[in-house]
């Protein structure tokens, strides 16, 4: 046996390999399609992620929140689903036999869920869906208007835009001001009545207005408050007590210092990473300088909350009555809902039943009862893990900036290396899937590797014209075979079945083929064997000689019958087939890569002898 010989064989082995791995990818291409397994798997990634485990108790609580992740807009809007009238058709019907692609598996209303999630995106959504950017904005207006009554006092602006003090009975020099303080210390006449003093606070109230509307930074709102000061320490001058000025100069250096920095930092104004972790947990002190905040509003939001519901209510109830099954508030989308509240409100403040100002604080207090439900529903792991992280991003952002973004970008690597370990898990499973599309195959098609291995060694003919067709479709399809893209494999598989239509393959349920496997040909049959046969009678007749009958209607029945006959023989069988399906799930690249290495070998050949060689041996010559 020659080498050659040998390579000739492995060609034409891995030349059936490959052709059934193309089907089989094509196969396994098209379940892991209908039945969603990148989504889903993604999805349940992202389940375990946030429960901290497989089998947590807070499994359903991380189901809630994924549900509610896939509901955000920046998920919902890369989730691209079929829209073909025939691919759209397909997926609706397979919603009626799969279980999982039916709506509701990937959030509200929705059948289907991307197959990839950007780190950055993961993180933006979480954030926003646990209401932490609202949480720490609102930390940081509760600690600015905390900033400006430790300077100048507690005040209120009544309804008719004017200035109403706290009597002289708050003793709390916190409450009081700093700058009161200071001037009760010097004998300087009651500030109430000051009128430097009342632009000073108006302009502070603008200043922290400003800031509540989004309409300027909080370096920009600090910046001014330092420039008002400024102002007022410049109108006193010329009336007040010339220590009252020097007390107020140095107060306001030591509280904003050269560039604004200490009012930030020492201030508290900015949170720092921790502080927004503490917000997730409801028994922190953080959380708790925004919930006293929120519950002083919730006399004033619930009676504005009470007009908004039955105007929505009215709403809805007309919105009914053009379908023919009415649905309640709960079951419409959550954009779907704000579109109801939204009109709610804009006809209320038409109609004079409302103010702007109550509309702003309608919204406010809503925005506080939706980050409220939804730390409610929040992991305990989750909260942990978030903790860690933000410890984490905070010794970091010691030298890149202390601000949210450190914080949802140690979240991002936290997704990305969880994706990592879950992405080995699903090709681990896919692998499983491949080697069980694989043998389903090579039963499917009965390509058994031993009995193709038996047909190549004896036929030298089939040897030759696939090692031929084999040689064709490497030297077409190139010499760099080991990383092959979508295209590219799409263009093998086609070339692979133009080289099929010219092959006798040695697979298939065809009686010669069953004949040589069972080994059963050189049986002598009981009933004479005429010429007009068919193959499947002949094989009936040498196969089971004891049969009086060769009838072909129950074909399938005679084979297993023929099996259970010669059970060594069957044995084999099966074993090929496991053979060749481990060998399909190896795929299409490696088969290909492999056959392209076999034929450059084999198209090697020789050395070829030198010429001085070549002469000696033409002078030996008689």
């Amino acid at each position: 046996m020659n080498l050659p010989f040998v390579l000739n064989i492995a060609i034409g082995l891995i030349f059936v390999y490959l052709t059934l791995s193309l089907l089989a990818s094509e196969l396994q291409e098209l379940l892991a399609t209908l039945l969603q397994w990148r989504a889903r798997h993604l999805k349940e990634s992202i389940e375990v992620l946030l429960a901290g485990g497989t089998a947590t108790p807070e499994q359903e609580r991380a189901k809630e929140l994924a549900d509610r992740l896939y509901n955000d807009p920046l998920l919902r809007n890369i989730n691209q689903e079929a829209k073909g009238l025939v691919t759209g058709a397909v997926r609706k019907m397979s919603r009626w036999v799969i279980r999982d692609n039916r709506k509701g598996a990937f959030g509200a209303n929705q059948a289907t869920g991307p197959s990839y999630i950007a780190s950055e995106t993961f993180a933006t959504s979480l954030l926003e869906r646990l209401g932490i950017p609202n949480l720490a904005e609102k930390l940081t207006e509760v600690r600015l208007e905390r900033f400006i009554f430790r300077m100048v006092g507690s005040y209120a602006i009544n309804r008719s835009g004017a200035i109403d003090f706290p009597d002289s009975s708050c003793a709390d020099g916190w409450q009081k001001g700093r700058i009161r303080v200071i001037a009760e210390k010097l004998n300087v006449p009651n500030l109430n009545d000051d009128k430097d003093f009342q632009t000073l606070i108006e302009g502070y109230n603008e200043i922290l207005d400003t800031f509540k509307a989004g309409e300027a930074a909080l370096e920009t709102c600090v910046s001014r408050l330092n420039e008002a000061f400024d102002s007022y320490i410049t109108a006193s001058e010329d009336d007040k007590d010339p220590a009252f000025v020097r007390r107020l100069r140095s107060y306001k250096r030591g509280l904003f210092g050269e560039n604004n920095e200490r009012a930030i930092v020492a201030g508290g104004l900015q949170p720092s990473i921790a502080e927004i972790a503490e917000l997730m947990n409801q028994t922190s002190c953080t959380y708790r300088e925004i919930s006293s905040s929120y519950q002083a509003i919730s006399t004033r939001a619930e009676p504005i909350e009470e007009k908004v519901n039955n105007e929505v209510g009215l709403q809805l109830e007309k919105y009914n009555q053009e379908l023919e099954k009415p649905v309640t508030l709960a079951q419409l989308t959550n954009e779907n809902q704000q579109l109801f509240v939204n009109d709610a409100l804009s006809k209320l403040v038409a109609e004079k039943a409302l103010s702007e100002d109550d509309r702003a604080l309608y919204e406010r207090y809503q925005t506080y009862k939706d980050i409220q439900t939804a730390l409610d529903k929040m992991p305990q792991s989750l909260r942990q893990s978030l903790s860690s992280l933000a410890r984490r991003a905070e010794t970091r952002s010691q030298r890149v900036g202390n601000d949210l973004s450190q914080f949802r970008d140690e979240i991002a690597l936290w997704f990305d290396r969880s994706m990592n370990r879950s992405s080995g898990v699903y090709k681990r499973n896919a692998k499983g899937v491949a080697i069980a599309i694989g043998i389903f195959l090579a039963s499917f098609t009965n390509a058994d590797s031993f009995y193709v291995t038996d047909r190549l060694t004896s036929d030298e003919n089939l040897r030759d014209v696939i090692t031929a067709q084999a040689t064709r479709l490497v030297e077409t399809n190139g010499s760099n075979p080991s990383r092959l893209t979508s295209a590219e494999l799409e263009q093998l598989k086609d070339a692979t079945d133009v080289a099929l239509k010219k092959l006798a393959v040695p697979v298939g349920w065809s009686a010669v083929n069953l004949g040589q496997q069972f080994n059963c040909r050189s049986q002598r049959p009981t009933a004479p064997i005429n010429d007009t046969d068919s193959e499947w009678t002949k094989l009936f007749k040498q196969c089971l000689p004891n049969q009086s009958s060769a009838e072909t209607a129950l074909i399938p029945l005679k084979i297993a019958e023929i099996g259970l006959r010669y059970p060594i023989d069957l044995m084999r069988m099966l074993l090929g087939w496991i053979v060749t399906g481990i060998a399909i799930a190896m795929g299409a690249p490696f088969w290909f890569d492999l056959l392209g290495k076999v034929v450059n070998v084999r198209n090697a050949g020789a050395k070829p002898a030198s010429r001085a060689n070549q002469s000696r041996s033409d002078r030996a010559d008689p």
